[in-house]
Formats: structure tokens, sequence, C-alpha cells
């Protein structure tokens, strides 16, 4: 005779089966698209057709090398315009959030509230307006016309994170400073700066994902292939290559590896920003 506990725990053990297979499921589901994209990468257009689903023997590494040449400038100019913006965005952002949370001033609050509420209005809601902008200031396809707006606009989450961490910081640290005859900028140097690393490390990575993956900006105020960053040269790029799917899709391969090493690097510093900052909360 089956006992009641030897039922309960037959049907706990089938839910814990069931609930890890759909586990598992979710994540063939989730990682199948680049398994899919890195097995197409290393075919011809014959074994495309033939072999869809599986890997095809033998791997055309040649896809690699020829995607690699025909972006390779794009891929620069990526790492140009995200590297300038978000040295921009942390240095602007760092400025202002110390100023906001140690300095009182006139329209201090109003301001920076202000400065807030531009998060809810939908980019799209400005792109009309910021392209006129641009070529009223003559800078349509040069890479001031994504660095400059990316700076002002990265700041704006960048003030609010840092501002409420600067605010947590013992004022004491800072007056003793001043006792010392420490500047601001030696205050944020020696002081702010140092505490607030895994900050500094979110604030970044949020800007660097965002202006890698920007694509409707530079579409509209670049075409010139100088000038032109990754996102918007894969569509030149595959206009040329084609119903070649391989090299198509080893051009998408290489243009999501920065983000991958990008991942990779930063994981344990932005997770150790999101703690600091439930942390400080």
């Amino acid at each position: 005779m089956n006992s009641p506990y030897g039922h309960s725990r037959f049907v706990e053990r089938s839910l814990g089966v069931a609930w890890r297979l759909l586990l598992v499921t979710i994540l063939f589901l989730t990682f199948f698209p680049f398994v899919f994209m890195l097995m197409t990468a290393f075919k011809d257009t014959h074994q495309f057709y033939h072999s869809f689903w599986l890997p095809a023997w033998p791997p055309h590494l040649d896809n690699f090398v020829t995607a690699f040449n025909d972006m390779k400038f794009y891929i620069f100019n990526s790492l140009l315009v995200t590297g300038l913006s978000v040295s921009g965005v942390v240095v602007g952002s760092t400025l202002a959030g110390f100023v906001f949370a140690r300095y009182d001033f006139p329209g201090r609050e109003l301001l920076y509230y202000g400065i807030i509420a531009v998060m809810m209005i939908p980019g799209a809601l400005m792109l009309i307006p910021s392209f006129v902008w641009v070529k009223q200031l003559r800078l349509i396809d040069t890479y001031s016309v994504m660095v400059l707006p990316y700076i002002a606009g990265g700041q704006i989450m960048g003030i609010y994170l840092l501002r409420g961490f600067f605010s947590q910081i013992d004022n004491a640290l800072f007056e003793a400073s001043q006792v010392d005859g420490a500047g601001v900028f030696r205050q944020i140097w020696h002081i702010a700066l140092p505490l607030a690393k895994p900050i500094l490390g979110v604030v970044a990575i949020i800007s660097a994902l965002g202006v890698w993956n920007q694509f409707l900006w530079p579409l509209v105020t670049t075409s010139s292939e100088d000038v032109m960053v990754l996102t918007v040269g894969m569509l030149r790029y595959n206009s040329r290559v084609g119903g070649q799917y391989g090299l198509m899709f080893a051009g998408y391969t290489i243009s999501a590896i920065p983000l991958g090493i990008l991942f990779v690097l930063t994981t344990r510093t932005f997770m150790k920003g999101i703690t600091s900052g439930a942390l400080k909360a």
C-alpha cells in the first residue's frame, strides 16, 4: 500500500524534473539563434541550402577573412565613436552628479529634475529637431554628429546614478579634505572617484551598449563610409554579399564579438555596481 508521503515525494520529483526540462528548453531556444549564426558562418551557399540546420564539412574559414576585410573600417569607426562617447559621458556625468550632490545653489532641484525629465521624452520624438540642429551646425557626416549627441543624452542616466551615490558619501570626508587644502577637482579625484568605481562601471557599460547598438541616428546623419559605424555599415555589407549567407552570417558573428568581449570583461564590475547601488539605497 502506497503511503501519502511516498506519493507526495513522487509528485515533488516529477514537478522538479518537469521544471528542469522547461528551463533547459527555454535555454536552448534562447541560445540556438547564436549557435545557428555561428554554424552558418562556416558554410558556403551550397552547404547552407543542403545542410540548413546542421553543421557542414569542410568549414569555410575564409568567410571570416572576407567579412573582416569588408567590415574593418566600420568596426574601427564604432570603436572610436563608442570610446569617445563613453569617455565624455563618464566625465560629464561625474562632474554634474558631484555638483548636484555636494553643492547647494539656487534652482538646483528644478534644474536636476528638469534634466531627469528628459528621460521620459521618446527618442523618436526628438529625431527631427536634433537632425535640423546638427545640420545647421554643419556636423552631418562627421564623427561629431554622433559623439556629441551621445554624450549629451547619455549623461542623464549617469547624473541620476552618480548624484544618488555621491549623496550617500559622508560629508566629513570632503570637509577633512577641504581643511587639508584640497579643491573641488582633488576631492573628486581622490575621494569621489575611488568610491564610485562600481557605479562608474555601470554608467560606462550602459553607455557603451547604447552607443554601439545605435542604428537610427547614424543612419539619418551619415552617408559616407569614412565615418559610417558598424550597425549602418552592415546594411551595405549585406547588399554587397547578396545571397551568400555564409559571408553574411560571418559578418554578423564578427559584429557580435566586441560586445561579447565587453560582456565577459565587465560582468563582475556591472554586478558589483548594481549591488553597490542597491545597498546604498
